[in-house]
């Protein structure tokens, strides 16, 4: 067995706005604390700013706003770095809630959800003991049109 193959099941427990997520382990490529962003005018509302992590400027994404929550900052949040093929995205996150293990047969791909959001990220709802975990993928979160938005943004801060 392949060290990739034991991230397959491994994920990313988050919480936004008091709610459980999780996002696959092998799509994150770091955790940092949270910086305050370079504010970049005329974006999509979600995308709040630019950081430099260790020499390279990446775009911060609000996950609350881009998840419809309400805007508001916590103590405590952190950010998660990972890549939109064109670069790196941090979205902001209340809390790290650490790494676990999820059967996919513990995943309901295909649970009865109504959204005003397009869940193109959804991969599903996994039941974890006494609670319900909503499963995403961050690199679907945002549309083709927004990545290519902010990858402007970034581009033109740099």
């Amino acid at each position: 067995m392949k060290d990739s193959d034991l991230d397959l099941d491994r994920y990313l427990l988050f919480t936004l706005n008091s709610e459980l997520y999780a996002t696959p382990l092998m799509g994150v490529r770091e955790v940092v604390e949270m910086h305050k962003p370079k504010q970049i005018p005329h974006t999509v509302p979600s995308f709040i700013g630019v950081i430099n992590i260790r020499g390279e400027i990446v775009g911060v994404l609000d996950l609350r706003l881009r998840l419809g929550y309400e805007a508001k900052r916590t103590p405590g949040e952190s950010m998660m770095v990972f890549d939109m093929g064109s670069g790196a995205i941090a979205a902001i996150v209340d809390s790290m809630e650490g790494v676990l293990k999820i059967d996919s047969d513990a995943i309901d791909t295909k649970p009865s959800i109504e959204s005003r959001l397009p869940l193109d990220f959804l991969i599903g709802v996994a039941r974890l003991k006494d609670r319900l975990v909503t499963v995403i993928d961050l690199g679907k979160v945002l549309q083709k049109e927004e990545v290519r938005t902010l990858t402007l943004a970034v581009q033109k801060s740099a």
